[in-house]
């Protein structure tokens, strides 16, 4: 059921808000939410500058964080060493403090013991994690995109370390919310089913196009999985983007969402939303890579229809 004492609160990626016109976008995107009675944040992204994350911080806005933030290196509990990952949680959780930011989400399961660098600086997501690329994770020997190793030997001692992992996370920095985000099926990426995320036994953040991706690629049903996700999780916080990719085009050929909602989609959004609704989620991200005002409009239609 909604909390009706708690206000919705909404926020934009700092993408959206990079290059000319960014400043003006961000006022017109803390004014939209103003119009619709919703609380106005941003997210970092974490591809984010220092540069970008200074002058975010000077606007007064309330942040959270995809993390890592201003690392070279992404979060991987899943390997076997959690050192170069613990690193890097703990500057963050610095770094957080000094922002006044008490939410986070990252991505950290992927099916390697090997660094996975950190893309956005300079470098493409496929260009950074072609270096942990393992063809026998692959649908086909050779396409980014994940099988399903989520029965194998393997694939258990890593999800295991996640959780053992997470629950430490959680208890040295008690005052920080850390969500682990749904992956985009690709290269590895491992926490991908509703049941994989309520096994971690952590607060999830629900990613839609990377949940949509999933289902696809592995034949389940977006919108059951979605309520999966809702009834046996910790959902916290919802990224919210579309996608425009549809069974006719082949699986290997699929890539990630992060456009405006208003994009021709076979997704069923406002279904989506209001699912995310009926079960009390009242903090929702628009990961719309050059979002802007026109998306929380956008958004408000779906969340009042």
């Amino acid at each position: 059921m909604i909390n009706q004492d708690r206000k919705l609160r909404l926020e934009m990626t700092s993408t959206a808000f990079r290059g000319p016109g960014g400043e003006h976008n961000y006022q017109n995107c803390r004014d939209a939410c103003r119009q619709h009675g919703f609380e106005f944040g941003v997210q970092l992204h974490n591809s984010s500058s220092r540069d970008e994350i200074e002058w975010l911080a000077a606007s007064g806005v309330t942040l959270s964080a995809h993390a890592p933030l201003l690392s070279a290196y992404g979060i991987n509990l899943g390997a076997e060493s959690l050192e170069p990952s613990w690193e890097i949680i703990r500057a963050n959780a610095a770094l957080f403090d000094e922002l006044g930011i008490h939410k986070t989400v990252f991505h950290g399961f992927i099916m390697t013991d090997a660094p996975v660098p950190a893309y956005g600086h300079g470098r493409t997501y496929n260009e950074c994690m072609q270096e942990i690329f393992r063809p026998e994770l692959s649908i086909d020997g050779k396409s980014r995109m994940c099988n399903d190793f989520t029965g194998t030997p393997e694939f258990k001692t890593r999800i295991y370390r996640v959780k053992e992992r997470l629950q430490r996370i959680r208890m040295e920095f008690p005052h920080i919310m850390w969500c682990i985000e749904n992956d985009f099926p690709a290269f590895g990426s491992a926490n991908l089913f509703s049941e994989n995320s309520a096994y971690l036994q952590n607060p999830i953040c629900l990613d839609t196009s990377h949940l949509w991706a999933t289902c696809h690629l592995f034949d389940r049903d977006f919108h059951e999985e979605t309520s999966r996700f809702l009834s046996d999780c910790q959902v916290k916080m919802v990224h919210l983007h579309a996608s425009k990719y549809t069974a006719e085009i082949p699986k290997a050929d699929w890539d990630d969402g992060h456009l405006p909602l208003r994009t021709h989609n076979e997704m069923n959004l406002p279904r989506f939303i209001r699912s995310c609704r009926d079960a009390g989620i009242d903090y929702y991200i628009l990961e719309v890579s050059q979002g802007t005002f026109e998306d929380i409009h956008t958004f408000a239609e779906m969340w009042n229809s």
